[in-house]
């Protein structure tokens, strides 16, 4: 999931979508860390992430009281998810 050349597809992606509305996201950070491309990549390619979920977050009826009354129950869950994966 975290090879170069998916990266380079979904930040790609991202691009030719996400980037051309407005207004545009501006990422701040170290000049030195944002000239690399490898890491413009993973920038792009977890803001793709970032919006998809949130699509499809509203796809299933959630709303943004939803997400903050049950951060601490959705992080517990994500958790035990994870645990899961590395056992």
């Amino acid at each position: 999931m975290l090879h170069t050349n998916i990266l380079a597809q979904l930040a790609g992606i991202y691009a030719e979508t996400i980037s051309t509305l407005k207004p545009r996201i501006m990422v701040q950070g170290e000049p030195l860390h944002l000239q690399n491309p490898d890491n413009v990549n993973r920038i792009r390619a977890l803001l793709l992430s970032g919006i998809r979920s949130a699509m499809l977050w509203r796809q299933c009826g959630g709303n943004r009281l939803q997400i903050l009354l049950g951060r601490k129950r959705m992080a517990e869950q994500a958790d035990r998810l994870l645990d899961e994966i590395q056992a």
